[in-house]
């Protein structure tokens, strides 16, 4: 200890030293060695490590030594000496390492002797050292994230410290493993050396790949000797930190005009702070804040709960489904999923303005103003009421005719009839206003602008012609003719007519196209016509009555008899009815035919044909009388040259052999002037006719269950368009099938064939807003079964939408009274088509007729306008379990007919589908008929609201002008064209 050990005794010549007995001798100085220092203490070391140390060996003598180690007392393996033997040269010195690796716990100690060969003298070094576990303490076992947003990185550490005595100590971590190991990284790996109290701190990164929890595990080895140790890493992926309980809030039915307010909270599920900066507010009629308004931001602390309210106040009919989010600092927003459906009445009053036009002093002209309910009632405790009606106007001008109020009009689909009534007093235009109030949530109260202009007309001079009784003589079963009658005022002023209206005789006797005419005032030497359909559908005499206004105070309602016989024979005339168009004066026209047709065994003699008085002619015909041979058809050529402005109306009147009474169809033309022709139209709400063709197919039990489950979606898409509407349905089926393992209902065994379902009557076939209970009675009438294998498309749909079914409320040659589809198809309206199967069109004809060609048949029941005809299928687009072909006719179908398609795969999407399907049937008008030719085509000028527009294209062959999809006027638009005319 601070000493310096001498080996050797010095030795010099001559002198006596030491070691002889006192005796002095003298030697030479030969080796000395020495060791410093010599006591090692190692203090505390863990087991497992080693430390190390080191002495200085010097040579003090004055030769060249070796110096090795010799065991001392009590040797032990925890301490070792290294770089002995050690050879030194005079006066070297060297350090020597001692090293210290403790096997066991405690204080250990021993002695390593420092000596020489030559000599016998030994330097001892003692060492000693404790041996601690040197055990580092973790601050945890387990790091949890709790939730962290998908692919975002958040982190956590935890400290590592050694505090287990004095002693240095090693620290192992290994990379987390596990299926979710690669999602937590670490930023330290491997061993780690901490001094005695050193303390570190490891951060571990989480990256959830995946939304849910994730799992790994890392081992931590927390000393040298120790055995590794699991730590748990843990968390969970979500999309938002924000979580909004219920996520779902559903209002149920909510009166239109009142609200509904329901309770929500919104929690931080994470372990951070984090903030929300606020709603994106949904679209529709919800709202949503939270408690106190508070403004934005708000920080939530981890697991904090806030609050909330929801409030649906709908302003539209039907299920409403949106989504609002809680938008936060970090992650998706926070998802509130708002589901409600608005109901109660709306009321509908129809025309809007009303427009009674003119009517003459001393006389009382009325007009209808229908009110509908186009409402929606799940309840069915909601009808529409009226509650008052005021008519703000001069009481001697103005009166109208109601039932008394409260005023129960009905479910949605009843209507009811305000009749207003004009009495001008002076020659000037009058003004009112039909106030009607009702339980209308949000309309409560409605103001119909109405207005009439008042005219001071000597009574009118009017001949009915032909005479006062129409005539429609003989006409075969379910062949519908068009004749009618003429007003002509033959008086020196102007004679004013109202809208003329079938009061007796329906629905044999009809309007064309199902078409009130509109009441005209016609000038002096002024014609009009009125066409009526007669469409028997048996054989035997029918009667019918027309009335109308007329500017006459002795004579203030007209009235014009209907007469027809209904002809089950096999001699027709066909066409019905021949339709020149209009015209102007000189023009020279082509000759058009009726044929007489003969489906008799036998041959049929014509005895005499003719013309009622009127501007038309026979102009081929072979001498009378003639013969026509059985079946066969002898062509009547017709010419129309009129002489004077105005509507023309007529009758060919042909006698045969076989009836004492002529066969008779319908001859029709119009003269306009030749200066500049002013047309104008009305766009309504849409008006659509839309036939529903679904697969009664024996495979097609699931889509049938998707389409039920569903039917919400298609007549919320219906109520919220607010349409005029007809819908009917009908199945693939063309032949009654009864061999299979169940049986279609309906009457038909599985064959409509065209007629709309079902065909026994057993509910409404045709479907308009007025239909009592309408909504359930469409969720029935698609219930057509299964039963089938032949499953088509274009059969059905063109035999539902042509003759003799379109036209007759009887279908030839089935037992069931009332299973024609008169009353569906209107002139003015949209053809819309919902096709729902699981195969193609066609799926089992060898050779089907070509896409192109059934479409140009189809085209025709519209006249030739296409555009307004709308097509959507749910049909197979490719193969899957509940897909029996791929429809590749419909494919083609919707590329020649502009329609869509949606596959019938997707059932669990089946109310979107719908949806949407729906959103593209329901639409306004697209085109409208021009009355008569136009000279030159680009000098026709379009004007909609008054503004002038020139999106819009001119349709020769169907005379019509078409708007491109984006540029159709909107519902209450009013539209006008103007051109010159030409000869047709």
């Amino acid at each position: 200890m601070g000493r310096r050990w001498v080996l050797a005794c010095t030795v010099v010549l001559g002198t006596a030293g030491c070691g002889d007995g006192g005796k002095q001798q003298v030697r030479s100085v030969q080796d000395a060695i020495a060791v410093d220092p010599p006591l090692l203490d190692f203090g505390d070391v863990a087991l497992g490590r080693e430390e190390l140390r080191q002495v200085n060996v010097r040579n003090d003598g004055v030769r060249t030594t070796t110096v090795e180690s010799i065991p001392g007392a009590a040797p032990t393996a925890d301490f070792e000496v290294a770089g002995l033997p050690l050879t030194l040269r005079a006066g070297d010195s060297v350090p020597v390492q001692v090293r210290f690796h403790p096997a066991t716990l405690g204080t250990r100690s021993s002695r390593f002797e420092f000596g020489t060969a030559l000599t016998a003298t030994r330097e001892n070094v003692d060492v000693q050292g404790h041996a601690v576990r040197g055990l580092a303490q973790l601050s945890t076992q387990s790091l949890d994230f709790g939730d962290a947003v998908l692919a975002k990185t958040i982190s956590l550490e935890f400290n590592i410290t050694n505090n287990d005595g004095h002693a240095r100590t090693d620290v192992r971590i290994e990379a987390p493993t596990g299926a979710d190991g690669p999602a937590f990284q670490p930023s330290q790996l491997g061993t780690i050396t901490l001094s005695a109290e050193q303390s570190i701190t490891v951060r571990v990164d989480f990256t959830p790949a995946h939304l849910g929890p994730a799992l790994a595990t890392m081992q931590v080895t927390p000393c040298p000797t120790c055995t590794p140790l699991p730590f748990v890493l843990s968390g969970n992926g979500v999309v938002s930190l924000v979580d909004i309980e219920p996520p779902r809030i559903d209002f149920g039915l909510v009166r239109l005009g009142a609200s509904k307010t329901l309770a929500f909270t919104a929690r931080n599920t994470s372990k951070r702070p984090l903030a929300v900066t606020g709603w994106t507010i949904p679209a529709g009629d919800y709202s949503v804040q939270l408690d106190g308004n508070a403004a934005f931001p708000i920080t939530l602390a981890p697991g904090q709960q806030i609050s909330g309210t929801a409030r649906f106040a709908p302003t539209q009919l039907g299920l409403q489904e949106r989504h609002a989010g809680l938008v936060a600092s970090e992650g998706a927003p926070g998802d509130l999923d708002l589901v409600g459906t608005g109901y109660g009445p709306v009321i509908n009053a129809q025309p809007n303005p009303l427009d009674l036009e003119a009517a003459s002093i001393g006389t009382t002209r009325p007009k209808k103003l229908f009110l509908n309910n186009v409402g929606l009632d799940p309840t069915g405790a909601a009808p529409l009421v009226v509650q008052r009606i005021t008519l703000n106007g001069d009481p001697t001008i103005w009166s109208f005719s109601a039932p008394e109020t409260p005023w129960t009009v009905g479910a949605p689909g009843a209507q009811g009839i305000i009749t207003v009534s004009f009495t001008p007093q002076a020659p000037r235009w009058e003004n009112a206003t039909l106030v009607i109030e009702s339980n209308d949530g949000l309309h409560p109260s409605i103001e119909i602008p109405v207005i009439a202009l008042g005219r001071q007309l000597p009574p009118c001079q009017v001949a009915i012609y032909p005479s006062a009784t129409v005539d429609f003589g003989r006409n075969w079963v379910f062949h519908l003719t068009t004749q009618g009658f003429e007003l002509i005022n033959s008086g020196g002023e102007d004679c004013i007519f109202g809208e003329p209206d079938i009061v007796i005789g329906g629905p044999e006797f009809q309007w064309p196209g199902l078409v009130q005419p509109r009441g005209r005032t016609l000038p002096p030497g002024g014609r009009m016509s009125v066409r009526v359909g007669f469409l028997p559908e048996r054989a035997g005499e029918f009667t019918g009555k027309v009335s109308f206004y007329m500017s006459d105070p002795n004579l203030q309602t007209a009235w014009v008899d209907l007469h027809g016989i209904g002809d089950d024979g096999c001699f027709v005339l066909t066409p019905g009815a021949l339709d020149f168009g209009r015209t102007q004066p000189g023009c020279n026209l082509p000759e058009q035919f009726i044929y007489a047709t003969n489906r008799c065994s036998q041959p049929v003699s014509v005895t005499n044909a003719d013309v009622t008085p009127g501007p038309f002619v026979i102009s081929t015909m072979p001498s009378i009388p003639f013969a026509v041979a059985p079946n066969t058809q002898v062509p009547i050529g017709i010419k129309y040259n009129p002489a004077s402005l105005g509507d023309d109306i007529a009758s060919l009147r042909v006698w045969t052999s076989t009836r004492p009474t002529p066969f008779q169809a319908g001859l029709g033309g119009g003269v306009v002037p030749a200066a500049t022709v002013n047309d104008a139209w009305d766009q309504s709400t849409p008006k659509v006719d839309m036939l529903i063709v679904i697969d009664n197919s024996g495979s097609m039990d699931d889509e049938q269950k998707a389409l039920a489950a569903n039917l919400d979606h298609l007549w919320n898409r219906i109520a919220l368009a607010n349409a005029d509407f007809h819908i009917a349905v009908t199945s693939t089926g063309m032949t009654p099938y009864t061999a299979g393992w169940t049986q279609c209902p309906g009457g038909a065994s599985g064959g409509e064939a065209g007629r709309f379902f079902p065909v026994d009557g057993s509910r409404p076939r045709i479907l308009t807003p007025t239909t009592p209970n309408v909504k359930q009675v469409l969720f029935d009438n698609t219930k057509v079964g299964l039963c089938h294998w032949d499953e088509r498309f274009f059969d059905p749909v063109l035999a539902a939408l042509t003759p003799p079914l379109v036209q007759a409320t009887k279908a030839p040659g089935t037992p069931w009274p009332n299973d024609g589809n008169a009353g569906f198809l209107r002139d003015d309206a949209r053809l819309a088509l919902l096709a729902v199967s699981d195969a193609d069109d066609d799926n089992d004809v060898i050779n089907p007729p070509p896409v192109s060609e059934m479409v140009g048949k189809l085209s025709q029941v519209k006249k030739g306008a296409v555009d307004l005809i709308s097509f959507a299928g749910i049909v197979g687009l490719r193969l899957c379990n509940n897909v029996e072909q791929v429809g590749k006719r419909y494919q083609e179908i919707a590329k020649q007919m502009n329609g869509k398609l949606y596959d019938i795969c997707d059932l669990n999407n089946f109310g979107a589908l719908l949806d949407d399907a729906l959103g593209t049937l329901l639409l306004p008008l697209t085109s409208f008929p021009l009355s008569t030719h136009p000279q030159d085509a680009a000098n026709i000028s379009v004007t909609v609201n008054g503004a002038r527009v020139s999106a819009f294209r001119y349709d020769a062959g169907t005379n019509r002008i078409v708007f491109p999809q984006d540029s159709v006027p909107p519902p209450g638009s009013h539209i006008a064209a103007t051109y010159t005319p030409s000869c047709n």
